[in-house]
């Protein structure tokens, strides 16, 4: 404690540090007063913001009921699902339709014909008897002629061979002939010997740039030991630019999948190897395209396969009808341009039925919304978190917007908005119209019956009240509700101000506290060191008066003897 000093009164034999702590405890109680002032000043704020945050949301809830965009949404009701869904824009008009789907729109797809296996040999190489590369295969002087590039643009490279010539020579041959490099001097055809199964040889001609164009086709005729790689072209008939993929000989179906899978230029088609089920030979190349409609049909050359969704000019198109009218679309999914604000997306052929409404249901929970809110902000003011009256009456917890003047004015206010009456030409005018009840202690009562009645009955007329008559210059009542509220949180609104005016008394509080305890400690730091010196002269008196008691009492034992 400020000002003791550990030995006063020792001196004395006073309490003189238990009186002079009394003495400012006793003084101190105005400084006590001003620091129970303070803090129940600091509840109050407490209490204005949570009232202030209340207030925020019934604003947001007041909002909601002003913007015209909560009432104008849309919901679609389709009779069968199992035929198709639909998804509703909001801001249309209510509508019915008759939808019949004949037909959903289909992947273009072909297959091969059945193999005993996946490893089997879709493009198979040249059967030759040459067991080694180094026998004679010519029997005479003739000239290899080779076709390269694309369709209709192929340059002939020739070769001239001489008899008794070996595989091993006339590959070397073609690859350093003069003729077969472009005007860049770089080689074009590149002629390789491989084995077949049966370990005999054969040349393979191939691009030497790797192939997979259209400009770098390879063929090759008339020589039973010679085979070119066979070039697939594949294209969709949406214009794309086809794809182009080179087969060795010798390729077998999975392998052509994945060379197909993987081509970076694939226009969008999918190669797999299926299992057909059948008992020698079920397995085949499938293609099919990655995406519906006629737009998607798929050509394919160099390559056996047959047709078989879309087969024989088959339709791969959607085809339905709606109210009547027929309509081709490539997809089944997202198609907008049927109903206006309306996507629909069918699932299977069949007659179904779809109706637009007004969905209501948004504009109800913010109603409900708004309602909650209000009560929550009323039960802020009244410091309890329920209306029930026995709750109330057990609760001994202060509240401190009890009694203000300005929190009752503002629940008038409120009250006010809540009972405000809007200029509508119709049965509603107002919340109480939509069933809207004011209960004993200031809270509302949503009748949600009546409420539901009113949306049903007449959801235009509901929707005016809330958000006016922009033509007829009428105001919506949450417009009217919206900006009574932003008026009271305003930063010169009712709690703002209270809020400003309460931490002013708080800091004013503080500075007074600073103030009087600073004086109170000089003043008793004084008194503590006059203390001490009282201390120090009865301990003199103390010490004279036993000095001068001694002197008494041996004058006494002299004159006895």
């Amino acid at each position: 404690m400020a000002g003791s000093i550990s030995t006063l009164g020792l001196g004395s034999g006073l309490d003189l540090q238990d009186i002079l702590d009394q003495l400012k405890d006793a003084e101190r109680q105005t400084i006590v007063r001003k620091e129970t002032q303070k803090e129940g000043l600091k509840e109050k704020v407490n209490a204005f913001n949570g009232l202030n945050a209340k207030l925020f949301a019934m604003k947001s809830s007041a909002l909601s009921l002003s913007l015209e965009s909560n009432f104008l949404k849309n919901s679609g009701a389709v009779s069968n699902e199992e035929i198709l869904s639909a998804r509703v824009d909001d801001g249309i008009k209510d509508a019915s339709y008759s939808i019949e789907v004949a037909q959903k729109a289909r992947q273009n797809s072909w297959q091969t014909a059945g193999v005993a296996s996946p490893d089997a040999v879709i493009y198979a190489p040249p059967a030759t008897t040459f067991a080694s590369t180094g026998e004679a295969v010519t029997t005479a002087d003739e000239t290899m002629s080779i076709q390269y590039g694309a369709a209709g643009e192929q340059q002939t490279i020739d070769i001239s061979l001489s008899a008794g010539m070996s595989l091993t020579q006339i590959a070397d041959t073609v690859n350093n002939a003069a003729n077969n490099k472009n005007e860049n001097g770089e080689q074009l055809v590149s002629a390789l010997i491989n084995k077949d199964e049966n370990g005999n040889h054969y040349i393979r001609m191939s691009a030497a740039n790797g192939g997979n164009t259209a400009d770098s086709q390879v063929s090759v005729s008339g020589f039973d030991y010679v085979k070119a790689d066979i070039t697939m072209a594949m294209g969709l008939a949406d214009g794309s630019e086809p794809a182009y993929v080179s087969l060795a000989p010798g390729t077998t179906y999975e392998q052509a999948a994945d060379l197909i899978n993987t081509t970076a230029s694939n226009p969008g088609i999918s190669a797999s190897i299926i299992n057909d089920g059948g008992a020698d030979t079920p397995w085949r190349l499938i293609l099919v395209s990655d995406k519906t409609g006629e737009e998607n049909r798929m050509t394919i050359q160099n390559l056996n396969l047959s047709e078989v969704t879309g087969a024989e000019e088959a339709s791969l198109n959607a085809v339905f009808q709606v109210n009547g009218i027929t309509y081709n679309r490539q997809t089944n999914t997202d198609i907008k341009d049927v109903i206006s604000g309306v996507s629909l997306t069918l699932k299977k052929a069949g007659e179904t039925s779809l109706g637009v409404r007004n969905d209501m249901d948004s504009a109800k929970e913010n109603i409900l919304s708004f309602v909650d809110n209000y009560n929550a902000l009323i039960k802020e003011i009244r410091g309890t978190g329920s209306t029930d009256e026995a709750d109330t009456q057990d609760t001994e917890t202060t509240n401190p917007l009890e009694g203000d003047y300005n929190v009752k004015n503002l629940i008038n206010k409120l009250s006010g908005l809540m009972s405000t009456i809007g200029n509508t030409e119709s049965d509603y005018t107002s919340l109480v119209d939509l069933g809207l009840e004011i209960n004993k202690d200031g809270t509302v009562t949503m009748d949600e019956n009546r409420l539901d009645q009113a949306i049903a009955t007449d959801p235009d007329a509901v929707q005016t009240l809330f958000i006016g008559d922009g033509q007829k210059d009428i105001p919506g009542l949450g417009d009217i509700l919206n900006d009574g509220i932003t008026t009271m949180t305003s930063s010169t609104g009712t709690v703002t101000t209270e809020i400003d005016a309460t931490e002013e008394r708080i800091e004013r509080l503080e500075a007074d506290i600073t103030r009087d305890t600073e004086r109170l400690n000089k003043r008793f730091d004084i008194m503590t060191q006059q203390f001490a010196q009282l201390d120090s002269f009865i301990n003199q008196l103390n010490s004279e008066a036993a000095f001068m008691n001694s002197i008494f009492e041996s004058f006494e034992k002299t004159t006895d003897k």
